[in-house]
């Protein structure tokens, strides 16, 4: 059973998503250890170090206000005695509730016992001050030194006790860390590994055939039409192949049609359309004006005029068929544009008169060179002055520009006709598309001169595009590669 494309992407992304999952949880597991070790440290261990620094600050500060008191009996020392008493017993029990070993809660019960004795030692001091009694005070001075030496060095064995369990929990942090870079870069090699193996595999058995199905459209776009195209697997691809070569064998049938009809049209109908368009012609020119009605002779000359434009429309469609066909040839010589476009201005200026439209010409004296087929170019001028002319109503105006751009020429044509619609604009240089026309909903012309004019753009390597608004008329505009 062969697999399909879709089955072989579900087994090997499944494969690669139950991999990625393990190396997730183990990376899970290792950066939970990471974030064990470092609570610790910054939850237990720092806040002992904080507690011990500021534990001797506050007991220093009570032995220093007790002594003073002791000497010159100021009631203020006392009161500041009492307030450091109050921060040191709520601190120290602070202390013992986060301590995390017995070592470090014996030495805060050994600070306990010795602060309370050094506080009965006190009391019972200032009990004598008060009645003005006689008392030892050397014994209840050395006893209470000998306490405050007892807590003082407890409280520096809190801190080295806590900076040593911070080190040796450092030290873990760090091989947990590197235990965890050194498993994570492993997994993802392994992974990449993993992938790269699964994405060739499954790229091979995609690509190939493809790429044959590549090769054979290249030929098809070439002209070659064999049905030869011959792949077994995947089922997808084989299918694809199997509508390939039935589409070959329709092109080949197209195409053998297409000639087919390309003769008929060149002698079958514009034989006859000429023959027609002659004969008219020298009736029109034989017959003298008293021989003949005016009426039979206007329709005589619009029999010539249809003929003339049907004959047009024949070799416009010739013409189309054999530049997609890639069967027209080009003679491409070095010439300037100016003579050109005077050229075209001059021969539609007689219909220009006639409608009362104005061809002007705002073109740069001096343009660069281009290399073109002047017979194609010309044409391309005549049917976007020719156009422009046509859809302009009377009293209106033609404007050619030509000017140097980057590497080139752009020439535009503007008029002030009823300009084309947003949704017709990008639709024109399409075959058989003639914008209508707003004011009259007619369409003029067999719609092929503008894609004429971008077949003949494209081959000379420029572009061609139009603007236009409606009501405010439209610019035709090309450009050609120096």
């Amino acid at each position: 059973m062969k697999l399909t494309i879709f089955s072989r992407l579900v087994i090997g992304y499944l494969a690669i998503f139950i991999f990625a999952a393990v190396v997730n949880v183990y990376s899970i597991m290792q950066f939970h250890r990471l974030k064990t070790v470092t609570n610790s440290i910054l939850m237990v261990d720092n806040r002992l170090i904080e507690n011990e620094q500021k534990l001797t600050d506050l007991f220093l500060s009570m032995v220093r206000n007790e002594r003073k008191f002791i000497i010159i009996k100021d009631k203020e020392l006392y009161d500041l005695f009492l307030l450091a008493k109050n921060d040191f017993d709520e601190l120290l029990n602070e202390t013992m509730l986060i301590a995390s070993t017995g070592e470090v809660k014996n030495l805060i019960e050994s600070i306990d016992q010795r602060y309370k004795r050094y506080q009965s030692l006190f009391q019972e001091e200032v009990t004598y001050l008060k009645s003005d009694q006689d008392y030892l005070a050397d014994n209840y001075e050395r006893e209470k030194e000998t306490a405050v030496n007892g807590i003082t060095d407890d409280l520096k064995k809190i801190g080295t006790i806590s900076q040593h369990y911070t080190y040796k929990k450092i030290i873990k942090l760090n091989k947990s860390e590197d235990t965890a870079i050194k498993a994570a870069m492993g997994m993802t090699a392994t992974s990449l590994v993993f992938i790269l193996i699964i994405s060739i595999f499954i790229t091979i058995n995609i690509t190939r055939p493809l790429a044959a199905i590549k090769r054979k459209t290249r030929e098809v776009a070439g002209g070659n039409f064999e049905s030869d195209l011959k792949l077994s697997s995947p089922p997808e691809i084989k299918d694809l192949a199997v509508a390939f070569n039935s589409m070959c064998i329709k092109l080949k049938e197209i195409d053998r049609m297409k000639l087919d009809f390309f003769s008929l049209m060149s002698h079958e109908l514009r034989t006859p359309l000429t023959s027609i368009k002659e004969g008219t012609n020298l009736l029109i020119e034989g017959l003298s004006e008293g021989e003949i009605a005016e009426r039979q002779k206007r329709i005589l000359k619009i029999m010539a005029e249809e003929s003339t434009r049907l004959i047009d429309m024949v070799n416009s469609i010739l013409d189309i068929s054999r530049i997609e066909a890639g069967m027209i040839k080009y003679h491409f010589t070095q010439a300037d544009l100016i003579p050109m476009i005077n050229k075209v201005a001059r021969e539609i200026e007689p219909l220009a008169e006639t409608k009362n439209v104005k061809i002007e010409q705002n073109i740069i004296k001096k343009l660069p060179v281009v290399k073109v087929d002047i017979e194609r170019i010309l044409q391309v001028l005549r049917n976007l002055i020719g156009n422009a002319v046509k859809f302009t109503p009377k009293g209106g105006y033609v404007r050619v520009f030509a000017v140097p751009v980057e590497k080139g020429v752009k020439v535009s044509v503007k008029d002030t006709g009823v300009g084309i619609s947003k949704e017709n604009l990008t639709l024109i240089f399409d075959k058989f598309h003639q914008a209508m026309l707003t004011s009259t909903g007619k369409i003029k012309g067999s719609g092929l001169g503008l894609s004429y004019v971008k077949h003949i753009i494209k081959a000379h390597g420029g572009e061609v595009w139009a603007e236009s608004t409606l009501g405010q008329g439209s610019t035709f505009t090309f450009t050609l590669p120096v």
